[in-house]
């Protein structure tokens, strides 16, 4: 080694270079995290944009369900418009479950006001505040409610 290499200010360029080598380290480290964080942050707004179009989507198409319910219970059983009804009833359900759709339990279970919603009272045997009739099907994906049951409460008998 020659005498410039080892001099004192030598030493102090190579524990300059080391610190800053060391802080780009840092640097490099904070912005692989920040990247990191970023794309975690990415992936689960695109998914709760996801399960926000599969509500929009279920939502919209639960009113046709519904009518295709009403028209089925309506049809006589040897109609042959029935079978089509049918059809298209099954079709629709079947979209539906691929979108996450799921009923909410209703008849019997103790009232929540988060997935069912009361239009009444009715005399029951059942405890008070337990869901007597279920009168529409509430329907969720994941844990969100797309639609709430509409029930009618028990209460006790007079």
């Amino acid at each position: 080694m020659s005498g410039a290499d080892s001099g004192p200010e030598a030493e102090s360029a190579r524990t300059a270079l080391a610190e800053r080598v060391a802080e780009l380290e840092q640097q490099n480290l904070r912005l692989l995290a920040d990247f990191e964080n970023l794309r975690r942050r990415q992936r689960r707004d695109e998914d709760e944009q996801r399960l926000r179009l599969q509500q929009e989507t279920a939502a919209l198409l639960l009113p046709i369900q519904d009518d295709l319910e009403l028209a089925l219970g309506a049809a006589p059983a040897d109609d042959p418009l029935r079978a089509g009804v049918a059809l298209v009833h099954g079709k629709i359900l079947n979209v539906l479950a691929r979108l996450g759709l799921e009923p909410i339990a209703a008849d019997g279970q103790p009232f929540d006001p988060a997935l069912h919603e009361a239009i009444g009272e009715q005399e029951s045997d059942l405890a008070p505040g337990t869901v007597a009739q279920e009168v529409r099907t509430g329907y969720r994906i994941q844990d969100r409610v797309v639609r709430p049951a509409l029930v009618r409460v028990a209460k006790a008998r007079e």
